[in-house]
């Protein structure tokens, strides 16, 4: 897993800081700003053994592009909130995040310069929220019980699209983060992997 984690963010960073002297040549670098609405699956898998959950999850992301290939990012991301039921008590779980990278991106063969496939990278860092929250009636008195804890740590991503014009596009994009939970009772902390598989719409202006 660290020999993977250690070529995807490679991977991002190679894209995102190669992508400027890739079309170097360009004589139109024309920046623009942009909004991304992404939607998909989110993985969280504790490190330390086989368990795991999944939910529906989803990126607002936001930036702007210095020229066509290379340019900045900021996010909030919702990656897990269910809430479950078990013998009488409902527990809520949720994991979030927000953060800033650099983004870069190329394209596949001879095409024109605002439209057809492309490739993407983006690295950064980012800070992840993990809070659970408990409540439990019994003879007509409830408990509640909430913990919360946060991390901070990079994030990278790699994703394929398709560009219709200068300003619309969409997209399939795979992101990972590293996160880490701090048990309240004994101070440790647990560490999970977030991997994210989705669908994105991006608008540029």
């Amino acid at each position: 897993m660290k020999k993977f984690q250690t070529t995807l963010a490679l991977t991002a960073l190679a894209a995102a800081l190669a992508a400027p002297a890739a079309f170097a040549q360009s004589t139109d670098s024309v920046g623009q700003g942009f909004v991304r609405g992404e939607l998909g699956k989110t993985k969280l898998k504790d490190t330390t053994s086989s368990d795991h959950v999944k939910d529906t999850s989803y990126n607002i992301r936001g930036g702007y592009m210095f020229n066509r290939n290379f340019g900045a990012e900021g996010f909030y991301g919702r990656y897990y909130d269910k809430t479950t039921h078990n013998l009488g008590i409902d527990q809520n779980t949720k994991v979030d995040g927000y953060g800033a990278g650099v983004v870069g991106k190329v394209r596949f063969g001879e095409q024109a310069l605002d439209t057809g496939f492309y490739g993407s990278g983006r690295v950064g860092y980012m800070h992840s929220n993990y809070k659970s929250s408990a409540s439990n009636t019994t003879n007509g008195i409830t408990t509640n019980y909430s913990v919360s804890s946060g991390s901070n740590q990079p994030y990278a991503g790699v994703g394929v699209g398709y560009d219709f014009n200068r300003n619309m596009g969409v997209g399939l994009n795979y992101d990972y983060f590293h996160g880490r939970v701090r048990v309240p009772t004994t101070g440790n902390k647990v560490s999970y992997n977030a991997q994210t598989l989705g669908a994105d719409f991006e608008y540029r202006f």
